[in-house]
């Protein structure tokens, strides 16, 4: 799905991701080239791409003249935060340890193979939040998510409404159209932490492929005995794979140092 491919002149090619559509043509260097978004709680599993396709007749095509023999769909992630719920308030104990996998939207762009943009779009809608105060807060896509921590040593059995929580995760889990993330947060501190939401920054974040699916590295919170928050990035799971998008690495104690601070608030609940 996200591979460089050369399109034929005068035939359109179609993706399916999820719900959403995208559409391309190609007639020399005038490139014809649609999005159809869906509402992130409508996704459905149903994805690939691209294969020749009619011409959609619900859409007007962006027009975008441009050199270029080969295309490709190329995901990224959005520049915003993500917050998300957790499905209850989880207290965690001092040593004690949280996973999260969550599904994240990307945002699309047609990229040529010289790396221009041909269009750039958001195949999945979200409502926008704000968290934090007004002068330190974030701008945030909230996903309507229910997170439910995975911990060490539980089993697979569980109550019908957890089984149904997690139906409802698996559900965007299982498309290959988002973006799979791992959060892991460990209480290192003397005293508990409440988890109420968690906000997913993305400038150090690594896209990669791994087999047919999306995914990026790992974030790791950790709450220490100094009462301070530490945010890191776990990419060793992810080196032997195909990155698809490389994140910045400049600045990087400003960006950790900037997010702990607000990862702290979204945890907390301020």
């Amino acid at each position: 799905m996200w591979n460089y491919f050369e399109p034929e002149n005068l035939r359109w090619y179609r993706w399916n991701l999820d719900g959403a559509t995208a559409w391309l043509r190609k007639n020399g260097e005038e490139w014809r080239l649609a999005v159809e978004p869906v509402a992130f709680k409508q996704i459905h599993q149903e994805s690939g791409g691209p294969e020749e396709s009619e011409e959609p007749d619900s859409l007007i095509p962006s027009y975008i003249v441009a050199s270029g023999r080969k295309v490709a769909l190329r995901p990224r992630l959005s520049s915003r935060p993500y917050l998300v719920s957790a499905r209850n308030n989880v207290r965690l104990l001092p040593g004690a340890a949280a996973w999260f996998s969550i599904a994240l939207p990307p945002r699309l762009r047609f990229e040529l193979e010289n790396g221009q943009v041909l269009l750039d779009s958001e195949p999945f809608t979200v409502s926008n939040t704000w968290f934090g105060d007004k002068t330190a807060g974030d701008l945030c896509l909230s996903l309507p998510i229910e997170l439910d921590p995975e911990c060490k040593g539980e089993n697979e059995a569980g109550t019908s409404a957890c089984d149904t929580a997690n139906q409802a995760t698996s559900k965007y889990l299982g498309c290959r159209s988002l973006v799979l993330c791992n959060l892991v947060v460990k209480n290192r501190s003397k005293e508990a932490i409440d988890l109420k939401r968690l906000a997913i920054f993305t400038d150090l974040l690594n896209l990669y492929e791994k087999e047919d699916r999306l995914v990026t590295d790992t974030v790791v919170v950790v709450g220490t005995a100094d009462g301070s928050l530490q945010t890191n990035i776990d990419d060793s799971e992810y080196r032997k794979l195909r990155k698809i998008h490389a994140a910045e690495k400049s600045g990087l104690s400003e960006v950790l140092v900037r997010h702990g601070v607000s990862f702290l608030r979204s945890i907390t609940g301020i």
